[in-house]
């Protein structure tokens, strides 16, 4: 019961080493984070929950916020660029954000139950950096 294994050996030829790079991984990966992150940008776009105030009337040029945007929340803290700036840090600090963006127009949300002050003197230091185009965010009726 033996096998013939005369020349098994013999006459095989040793594999060259594969030059091609495998990309599948690599796509894979891909993939996954273009499904993250296609899941997660709407949710960063406007974290900051905020309750506009409530308004009625004609309706405005354009139903769109604008891309930059500064945000009042209820406790006071303005939000703008990724950044969160204490209201005694807005004098300061906000001109320093707002820097570049002279050309654009700027949405302004703020909480419905601000004080007026509050608002008015995060209007006067948008203004004192040069930006004159603010558009004020509001809820529709």
């Amino acid at each position: 019961m033996s096998m013939a294994t005369a020349g098994a050996g013999r006459g095989r030829r040793k594999r060259a080493a594969m030059a091609d790079i495998n990309v599948t991984p690599m796509v894979d990966v891909m993939l996954v984070l273009l499904v993250i992150f296609m899941i997660t940008a709407p949710v960063l776009k406007d974290g900051i929950d905020v309750d506009l105030p409530k308004a009625h009337g004609g309706t405005s040029g354009g139903t769109n916020a604008t891309p930059f945007s500064v945000i009042i929340d209820s406790a006071g803290r303005v939000h703008c660029a990724g950044r969160t700036l204490l209201p005694g840090d807005v004098p300061v600090e906000l001109p320093k954000l707002l820097k570049g963006h002279e050309k654009e127009m700027l949405t302004l949300k703020a909480q419905r139950t601000l004080p007026y002050d509050s608002v008015v003197k995060v209007i006067s230091v948008v203004r004192a950096a040069g930006i004159s185009g603010i558009s004020i965010a509001v809820e529709r009726d």
